[in-house]
């Protein structure tokens, strides 16, 4: 497994100029009628271009090379000067923040951050297997919010790593455990997808945020900046 990369970016962090964009995006950005997905299109796509400069040893000053495009699927697809860049790219963003996680070869490799806030029970019993429902009522009852946000994090993780994102039930990946604490703060919990395998899923709480990263195979602690 390549090393992953990963960065977090607040809304303050967002540059004021749009010089970081190419053509074609600040084309897509103008066809945007709300100002909040401009807001966390924009946000997104900056802490992306953060991250493929760490793996690609440009300097801060080609940021502009980067392009971020979307699959039919709604993947990001990066370009760079225009062409393909083979590499591993995941993003979202949750209240003001945005989260990229980046490998420098082309696996299967999602990310995703959550607010950590009171999710219901129906919430529960709608989207989390049997098996995460019995962990949730057995947890702490100061520790269930945070444990929800984890699992349904890890589960977008792993969706995105497969490239079918909520199209799909998310009972169909199932967090078989929370997962240990590891080195430099990150926890490595396993998730597994109903016909397509296993899947090792990075993840770490602070500020109230959640942070995960799924991978295919052995995974460890990412390089965050």
């Amino acid at each position: 497994m390549s090393p992953v990369s990963c960065t977090t970016q607040a809304r303050q962090q967002l540059p004021a100029g749009l010089d970081w964009l190419t053509t074609g995006e600040r084309e897509r950005l103008e066809g945007f009628r709300f100002d909040k997905r401009r807001r966390d299109w924009l946000l997104g796509r900056w802490a992306a271009k953060v991250a493929l400069l760490r793996i690609s040893g440009l300097a801060r000053s080609d940021i502009s090379r980067f392009e971020i495009d979307s699959a039919p699927n709604g993947a990001p697809v990066p370009r760079l000067d225009g062409r393909p860049y083979p590499v591993g790219l995941s993003l979202s963003h949750s209240h003001d923040r945005a989260f990229s996680a980046v490998s420098k070869e082309a696996v299967a490799l999602g990310c995703d951050i959550e607010w950590v806030e009171p999710r219901s029970d129906v919430f529960v019993e709608t989207y989390f297997t049997e098996s995460e429902r019995t962990d949730v009522d057995a947890a702490d009852p100061s520790d269930r919010d945070a444990l929800i946000t984890k699992i349904w994090s890890a589960k977008e993780s792993t969706l995105k790593a497969l490239q079918t994102g909520l199209q799909a039930d998310t009972r169909s990946v199932e967090v078989v455990d929370n997962g240990d604490r590891a080195c430099k703060g990150w926890g490595i919990a396993r998730t597994i997808v109903r016909d397509a395998g296993e899947f090792s899923c990075l993840w770490r709480l602070g500020d109230d945020f959640v942070l995960t990263i799924a991978v295919r195979g052995a995974a460890e602690a990412p390089d965050e900046y």
